[in-house]
């Protein structure tokens, strides 16, 4: 009996304590359940006179017209899901209120006719300022409804726009241009753009090849010049030369016939004739340049959609003279582990981890000779260290390429009174196309073996970072592009036997620098015997970005 009583008591007890532990579950999850963020979907909505729209909510509220009351009005209120119908044209609220929290819906009571929805397309994202982009209706729905708007901007001292859509930056920002549709004011989309720095003028070559002594006489003198183009990030136009014995120059812009990345190049060729008297071996070339600064989005890599077109890449995949091979060997292995390391799966996330790999393992040293030739295996393999911009980028670009990524060298020009020669690199990004990164500046920021650095205090950690990330988010617009292509033949072909620029089967390493030929002989126009007898020189007059009427 008294076993039996026990037996009872702790079954009671145990019965008491479950019922404990599922008030107390039951409790959390309310608790739980309470804390939810309320959330109304969806959260806004365009409707015509007459027609209604569902909201639902993911806990029970409270629903009221908060503005607009007159234009909308509830219908079929429940706790967790209302209607609301359009009453006549205009924009009102409706707000879902939950203990503290509370959400509102824009409801826009759009009249018969117009469209419900309007979005926009721009022919660019980032503008300078002087320059213009045009902004359009891509669709309407319903399809049916007029596509007619007029548009406006959000600050006109950073970006103005006509009632037609033609956006003219004025000062650095970012702006959003929104367009009305004539049909109901009340109905309306926008687009953001940003204004960046930019820098404007006109870059002139001028050649001058009348050394008689240096180069008597009787021969032919030929020059090739890089042509720049129109990309992204700059705008190149009034391309023009001139020479000073017409009847004895021939004179032409051209394109390679071969070579790596080079199909979009375009070159100057100049070629004064053997009985040409040696003053009058002159020419210039000039052109119109407006550069915008590259500002690249902080969410780049959502901008990857898709996967490489290796086919239609495939000049940009190329193995080059000193790129190595892509497939085995140093390149390849070095390329592998380092996106391995950084268990780095899309386009984006591989080429950012060779960029920090770089800056993090590579050594320049600016001293160094050869610098120019771009030896990816050299410099991977411990032979010696990186000289040049070259050399650096060549290591981005091979060791991206042996990955499957399209990418190029860029060589250009420091946009200043005195240009100078200079390069970056480029990898292509599916779904959203060319970004430009510059891989050689961290190193010449923290390594201090170039003089200008020399005797400085290395940066901290937090700023070592800052100085990595702005070379692979931004670029100055005090930088142009002038070409891409590695392993050059031009038309008509040079003639040089291999030295130095000139590769073991005749291609050209590069055309950073202008190249010339006396009498079929390479002449030095940069590198370790360049004496200046190939005489160019790069001028810049530069002009308020303002004025380019771009």
């Amino acid at each position: 009996m008294q076993l039996s009583k026990s037996i009872a008591v702790r079954s009671f007890s145990v019965a008491i304590a479950i019922i404990f532990l599922l008030i107390t579950i039951a409790a959390g999850t309310e608790n739980v359940h309470a804390a939810s963020k309320l959330k109304v979907t969806p959260g806004s909505s365009n409707i015509y006179v007459g027609k209604t729209v569902s909201l639902k909510a993911n806990t029970n509220v409270k629903w009221s017209v908060s503005k607009g009351k007159g234009i909308v009005k509830l219908t079929s209120s429940k706790k967790k899901s209302v209607k609301v119908k359009g009453l006549k044209t205009g924009v009102a609220y409706i707000t879902a209120k939950s203990g503290k929290q509370s959400s509102k819906v824009k409801i826009v009571v759009a009249k018969k006719g117009a469209p419900l929805s309007i979005k926009l397309m721009s022919s660019k994202e980032i503008i300078g300022p002087g320059e213009t982009c045009n902004v359009s209706v891509l669709s309407v729905k319903p399809e049916s409804a007029s596509d007619k708007v007029s548009f406006s901007s959000s600050d006109d001292s950073i970006a103005e726009v006509t009632p037609g859509g033609l956006v003219t930056g004025n000062n650095i920002g970012t702006v959003k241009i929104t367009a009305r549709s004539k049909a109901d004011r009340n109905v309306a989309a926008s687009i953001v753009l940003e204004v960046v720095d930019a820098k404007a003028g006109v870059v002139t070559a001028t050649i001058d090849m009348s050394n008689a002594s240096k180069y008597p006489a009787g021969k032919a003198v030929k020059a090739w010049f890089p042509v720049p183009i129109s990309d992204e990030n700059q705008t190149v136009s009034n391309v023009k030369f001139t020479v000073a014995d017409k009847d004895k120059t021939h004179a032409e812009i051209s394109k390679p016939v071969s070579g790596a990345a080079y199909s979009r190049d375009k070159v100057f060729y100049v070629e004064f004739a053997p009985d040409i008297a040696p003053a009058d071996r002159k020419a210039t070339l000039s052109f119109h340049v407006y550069r915008r600064a590259v500002s690249h989005s902080t969410d780049l890599r959502s901008k990857e959609k898709g996967s490489v077109d290796k086919e239609k890449f495939a000049e940009y995949l190329q193995e080059t003279t000193y790129s190595g091979s892509l497939t085995e060997g140093i390149v390849k292995e070095t390329a592998d582990k380092i996106v391995a390391d950084a268990n780095a799966k899309t386009v984006y996330d591989k080429a950012h981890a060779i960029y920090l790999w770089i800056a993090e393992n590579i050594t320049r040293d600016k001293s160094l000779p050869n610098r120019e030739l771009g030896d990816v295996v050299a410099v991977l393999s411990g032979q010696r260290d990186a000289g040049s911009c070259i050399d650096i980028n060549s290591i981005f670009v091979a060791l991206c390429n042996a990955e499957g990524i399209p990418a190029r060298d860029s060589f250009g020009l420091k946009l200043q009174e005195v240009p100078g020669q200079n390069c970056r690199a480029e990898f292509y990004l599916p779904g959203y196309g060319w970004v430009e990164v510059d891989p050689a500046m961290p190193l010449g920021k923290i390594m201090y073996k170039e003089s200008e650095y020399r005797g400085q205090d290395a940066p901290n950690a937090a700023e070592w970072e800052v100085i990595k990330e702005t070379y692979w988010n931004t670029g100055s617009p005090s930088w142009m592009c002038l070409t891409h292509g590695r392993d050059l033949t031009f038309e008509p072909k040079q003639s040089a036997s291999p030295e130095y620029m000139v590769n073991p089967d005749g291609t050209l390493n590069h055309l950073m620098f202008p190249y010339g030929e006396y009498n079929g002989r390479y002449i030095e126009g940069w590198g370790p015997t360049y004496d200046k007898t190939f005489n160019y020189v790069y001028t810049f007059e530069e002009e308020d970005p303002r004025d380019c009427g771009c």
